[in-house]
């Protein structure tokens, strides 16, 4: 345990600098008016002046005041003392975002559009769990890692305005293999609940689903499907450099590509996974729900910080200062009438 004195505020001594500099300035203006004085008349002349003048309280009212800004200057460098030191655990799960950027969330059945409204869900989730380390995943027909495991909030949404329909080289919407890539950026994890928030449309074109899940089962790993759309769905809309609507995709046979919510696949994916389903609509109902059911995921250690704990001294200099400045306010400079 540290006992001594410290100063958090070290710069502050630089203004004693400066304080010395005002005592010699006073001195000297003192000496030249004294001078200046002896000039315009003699000794006996000046003692009749200035009989109704005491230069000891004159002297006292400065001491009191260098003495006082002395004090200031003191309070100013913040003097501390050492009591010890304060560990701080920060408890928390391992979280694994992996948000489905395929052109089917371009669909406009929320608006303005899945993708827009995924995105904002994920910036409203991260910020109501503060506490917990979260990844980021972005998945099509591949799925890669765009930041592993952080307590940097800031980073995450960084990587998140990166993420857009076609981000992913390979089109198409392979929801196992996203489990799969979720699971290794858990990998890390260790002591700690983990859990893997999948935000997709459910349109599924991969074959691995069942085997993803089983390899993210024997991890005890959760999942928890966001699903993003409507059952009744809507075409996905081609655009322009300027944001115009130019065509709608269509499938091998030319037919307009109609995109809905497969929200009995994303419910099964969480039932097995141990997690629950929900849906997303574009006021961003049901993140509140989402943020509490991954509040229940186990926590664990995920940083340890200490941190010296002082007892702030400043106040006693500055009550000091502020007292002598009352005094010197209330001493008159002339001599009490006899």
């Amino acid at each position: 345990m540290t006992m001594g004195i410290e100063f958090g505020n070290p710069e502050g001594w630089y203004l004693a600098i400066g304080l010395a500099v005002a005592v010699v300035a006073i001195i000297y203006g003192s000496l030249l008016c004294r001078r200046a004085m002896r000039r315009f008349a003699d000794s006996s002349l000046l003692a009749r002046l200035l009989e109704n003048h005491s230069r000891r309280r004159r002297l006292l009212k400065r001491i009191l005041i260098v003495s006082a800004f002395m004090l200031l200057v003191l309070a100013i460098t913040m003097p501390r003392m050492g009591r010890g030191t304060r560990i701080v655990k920060r408890e928390g799960a391992d979280i694994v975002v992996a948000l489905d950027v395929s052109l089917s969330m371009l669909a406009e059945d929320v608006e303005p559009s899945r993708m827009e409204v995924a995105k904002q869900a994920v910036r409203t989730l991260i910020s109501m769990l503060p506490d917990d380390r979260f990844a980021l995943v972005g998945f099509a027909g591949d799925s890669f890692i765009h930041c592993p495991l952080t307590l940097d909030k800031g980073a995450i949404a960084m990587f998140l305005d990166y993420l857009e329909p076609g981000s992913v080289p390979v089109q198409g919407t392979d929801i196992g293999r996203a489990i799969e890539t979720a699971t290794q950026a858990l990998k890390a994890s260790k002591g700690r609940g983990k859990a893997i928030v999948l935000i997709t449309d459910g349109e599924d074109h991969g074959d691995d689903l069942d085997k993803a899940l089983e390899a993210a089962k024997s991890q005890d790993i959760k999942i928890f499907a966001v699903g993003i759309g409507t059952q009744s769905g809507e075409p996905i809309p081609i655009r322009d450099s300027q944001g115009n609507v130019i065509m709608y995709k269509k499938d091998e046979k030319d037919k307009v590509v109609v995109s809905k919510l497969n929200a009995s696949l994303l419910k099964r994916i969480a039932t097995e996974a141990g997690g629950e389903s929900f849906v997303i609509t574009a006021s961003n109902k049901g993140v509140g729900k989402l943020a509490r059911a991954l509040a229940h995921v186990e926590k664990g250690l995920i940083e340890e910080q200490s941190y010296e704990n002082y007892q702030e001294l400043f106040q006693v200099p500055l009550v000091f200062a502020l007292a002598l400045l009352i005094i010197e306010a209330m001493i008159a400079d002339g001599r009490k009438n006899a």
